[in-house]
């Protein structure tokens, strides 16, 4: 089975505008412009997914991620501090 195609038209002045001399070239172009698309879709639905899971766990979660954000906060500060010199 295939998988699902689409078929785009692109007008010639956009392709000189990008500097796209030949198809495959083309066919990057719009390969990369969907796929920054859909991961700007794709945002707003984790971000929903993160609140929801967030909301709905245990408070034991809640304070064991806790107990552990604080247990390797000293290796978070020597990675994002930068050093005194």
């Amino acid at each position: 089975m295939w998988p699902p195609t689409v078929q785009i038209d692109l007008p010639g002045t956009l392709l000189n505008r990008a500097h796209v001399k030949a198809l495959d070239e083309a066919r990057n172009l719009v390969i990369l412009l969907l796929g920054r698309y859909v991961q700007a879709l794709e945002v707003p639905q984790r971000r929903q997914a993160y609140e929801a899971y967030y909301a709905a766990r245990p408070p034991e979660d809640e304070s064991e991620e806790r107990a552990l954000i604080a247990d390797f906060a000293f290796a978070d500060a020597d990675v994002t501090d930068p050093p005194s010199l």
